[in-house]
Formats: C-alpha cells, sequence, structure tokens
C-alpha cells in the first residue's frame, strides 16, 4: 500500500479569490496526479481548511504527456479508465487532464495506488520512492525519475513506457 496521497501534498499558493493550490505529483516522467481542496474546488467542505485531514471529498485530476493521458490503446487512461472509481471522470473540453469532483479520500488513495501500479507495469518508476512533486513553473518534459537514465524508462525513447 502506498503512502497517505496527502502526505504528498505541498500548497503552491494560496488566495482568497482562487483558493489553495496544491502542486501536482508527478509518478514516472510521464503520468500527473492533482489533488486539490479549497472554497474554490470541487470538494467537501467547499472551504480552505488548514487541517487536510478534515476533508471527506477532492477534486482530483490526472493527466499525461507523450502522449495525451487519453489517447486510445497508448494513453494512461486505457489502463486507468476499467477502475470503480474512474466513472465520473471526464476530460472537460480544451484541457489535457481527466478531472473529477468530490473524489472520496479512499477513491483518492486507489487512484494514487492504481497510478504507481501502471507506472511500475510501464517501467516508469521503480517504486513509489520515484514520485515527486512538481513545481508550479516546471516544464513537464523535464520531469524523469530519479533512478531511470536519460534515455527513458526501460532504456527506449521515455515518451509512452512502451519500452521500445
Amino acid at each position: 500500500m502506498a503512502n497517505d496521497f496527502r502526505e504528498y501534498l505541498v500548497e503552491a499558493s494560496r488566495h482568497e479569490d482562487f483558493g489553495r493550490v496544491f502542486k501536482e505529483l508527478a509518478v514516472g516522467p510521464n503520468i500527473m496526479i492533482s489533488f486539490q481542496a479549497s472554497a474554490t474546488h470541487g470538494c467537501y467542505p467547499e472551504e480552505t481548511l488548514d487541517d487536510i485531514y478534515g476533508y471527506t471529498r477532492w477534486e482530483v485530476s490526472l493527466r499525461a504527456v507523450k502522449p495525451a493521458i487519453d489517447v486510445p490503446n497508448a494513453g494512461a487512461w486505457s489502463f486507468l479508465k476499467n477502475n470503480y472509481w474512474a466513472r465520473p471522470f471526464d476530460k472537460p473540453e480544451f484541457q489535457r487532464a481527466m478531472a473529477a469532483d468530490n473524489i472520496v479520500v479512499m477513491d483518492c488513495q486507489r487512484i494514487l495506488e492504481d497510478v504507481i501500479e501502471y507506472a511500475l507495469i510501464k517501467k516508469q518508476i521503480e517504486s513509489e520512492d520515484d514520485i515527486r512533486v512538481l513545481e508550479p513553473e516546471e516544464e513537464v518534459k523535464e520531469v524523469a525519475p530519479a533512478k531511470v537514465g536519460a534515455a527513458g524508462a526501460g532504456g527506449g525513447c521515455g515518451g509512452c513506457g512502451c519500452g521500445r
């Protein structure tokens, strides 16, 4: 079982009008998870709590690059969409992420664990220790696990995680 998803959260900003924003988690070189909860997010309670363990529901988004998360038979969503927690997720028009509001804590944890499992299967990470916090201004293409060489996961291109 993975660490509690809330243990990874680092506050990026807090604004009276825009709420609090947590930094994304990079699970390998390709998949980013965003867990958000504040007065401006789809969470419960819909307020900005100082104690993040006070939330029972979270706004969650998943995105990927090379390929995009929802590319049929190549993107991570092809693997993840069959999980019980995936039903409320949708890709809003003009966005790059699969997103859902009011995801219960237990399902948030399961999402993290399933994304870790996917990244392990695709050899994008070696262990949960390869998860890192993505800085807000950081270029996604530069995200890479610490223990994987410059050629990418499994010595391949590093793009889709297929290992070629």
